[in-house]
């Protein structure tokens, strides 16, 4: 089979591509490189051949080169909407779909298709409740009942000239109004943070029966963990749940022996066949993001499992299911094949006990944090051992668990574009963060310019010069010049 990663350079497609190329498909990759040179993917060895994507290059005019030839097309990053219908159009089949276009629209999608669908088989995992307001009062009196926090956002209403036909409230209220009204802002309320200043702007808001807000619970407090899933012919293929930290990349695996990964499993698995039939496309990357919040109610703990949004991008820990040697044919097969049967129709997931490493970028930041170090000598004050002593902790840390999420022995070329990228990049900041090399910097840049300007007027009056010393001689040598003619 031949595949086409879109966004090329990102570990996560490195990644696969190396598990797919190693069973014999064929990768192509295409990425958006500004600097002819600088995109890492054109340094694989699983590419068999890289295309840099351009303005006037773009995906849906490589897809007319060498469209024929592919088989299935795999985004590792956002594609535009009119890019991907152009694809589709003409034949491409697409790994991915957006599903909804905002949480909001995801929620009620779930709380109308499977929290409120069956009554004899009710769902564990809720989504935030929300409550559609008319007045004041109501939000009054919602908020007076729950210790929630709410967001107060506009809803789309129907025309009651015309019901048939759906008005969204700031297009409503622009028509009707001759200055134009700027996008409405969501109000965060709660009964224990409501003052002066919330209730005049809620008073301002033009809320009426046809002009309807909606609440909505937002989910604060308690721990945040998300579900990633591939989803191909109506299957998963792949499941992981993380326990979600501060940014995307930094993240902690869950067991597939806790209740938890159970529990978010099942409800991975009604979604999917709630979406069957539904979507579009064959395939389909899952990341449900979900709230836990522990409560005492009558001396009793309950958790309270909502889900809160939903992604269709790969996410980072198919990194290190592809590092795991007894999972990388299994994930090849989920990806490629059509229907999977007996064992392989289990999901790839990661072995109740095998271990698991992870860690970032660590030479590149090893190199920016020694170069910030050497770059600010000062001994003599606190902060700099501490960074000191940070850096020699990050090192060991680095000695005893190496990790790189885009590093493999066999294929060492986009590692290494890209950490010669990211120290150059580091240096250069560290080094333009030091007081005198700025100092200096910004005086021979005056000089500089100085001199080109001294250089420019030098030139030209050396330009005038000559051109008077030509009229000169022209005249001089005029009437020689009639003397020969004569």
């Amino acid at each position: 089979m031949q595949i086409l990663f879109t966004s090329a350079s990102s570990p996560t497609a490195l990644a696969l591509a190396r598990v797919l190329a190693a069973e014999g498909h064929i990768v192509h990759a295409a990425d958006e490189e500004h600097i002819w040179g600088t995109a890492p993917a054109r340094y694989s060895r699983a590419y068999r051949r890289f295309y840099r994507l351009s303005e006037t290059w773009s995906a849906a005019a490589l897809w007319k080169a060498i469209g024929q030839n592919i088989d299935l097309i795999i985004p590792f990053g956002p594609l535009p909407g009119h890019f991907v219908e152009s694809l589709r159009a003409r034949g491409a089949n697409i790994v991915g779909e957006t599903l909804t276009q905002d949480h909001f629209e995801f929620q009620d999608f779930v709380r109308d298709n499977i929290v409120n669908a069956s009554a004899a088989n009710p769902s564990i995992v809720q989504v935030p409740a929300t409550f559609m307001v008319h007045s004041r009062t109501c939000i009054a009196e919602i908020l007076s009942n729950r210790e929630s926090t709410f967001s107060l956002q506009p809803l789309p209403c129907y025309d009651t000239d015309d019901e048939d036909t759906l008005v969204d409230v700031e297009h409503a209220i622009a028509s009707s109004a001759s200055v134009p009204i700027q996008p409405f802002a969501p109000l965060v309320l709660s009964c224990s943070t409501l003052n002066d200043r919330t209730v005049e702007a809620i008073k301002r808001l033009p809320m009426s029966d046809t002009k309807p807000y909606r609440l909505i619970e937002v989910a604060e407090g308690g721990s945040f963990y998300s579900a990633h899933a591939f989803v191909h012919a109506s299957q998963i293929r792949s499941f992981v749940v993380t326990n979600s930290k501060a940014t995307d990349r930094d993240f902690v695996i869950v067991g597939t022996g806790e209740p938890l990964y159970d529990l978010l499993y099942q409800f991975t698995k009604r979604l999917v066949e709630t979406l069957e039939g539904w979507q579009t496309v064959v395939a389909n990357h899952l990341s449900l993001t979900f709230h836990l919040q522990d409560k005492v109610t009558y001396a009793d703990f309950v958790r309270k499992v909502t889900v809160v949004s939903c992604y269709n991008e790969p996410h980072a820990s198919l990194v290190l299911l592809a590092t795991v040697p007894e999972l990388r044919k299994k994930l090849a097969l989920a990806y490629t094949a059509p229907t999977l049967e007996g064992e392989d129709s289990a999901p790839v997931q990661f072995p109740p006990k095998g271990r698991v490493s992870k860690a970032l970028y660590s030479a590149p930041l090893a190199f920016y944090g020694l170069t910030r170090i050497l770059v600010e000598f000062r001994p003599w004050r606190r902060i700099w051992w501490t960074a000191l002593a940070r850096m020699t902790m990050m090192c060991w840390v680095w000695v005893i668990n190496f990790k790189e999420e885009m590093w493999e022995t066999s294929d060492p070329g986009p590692a290494l574009c890209f950490w010669t990228i990211t120290i150059i990049d580091s240096f250069i900041k560290s080094v333009g963060q030091a007081t005198r090399i700025n100092w200096a910097a910004t005086h021979i840049a005056y000089i500089r310019s100085k001199a080109f300007a001294s250089y420019r007027m030098a030139a030209t009056v050396f330009a005038l010069v000559l051109h008077i010393r030509a009229w000169w001689f022209a005249i001089l040598l005029y009437p020689w010049y009639r003397k020969a003619q004569r």
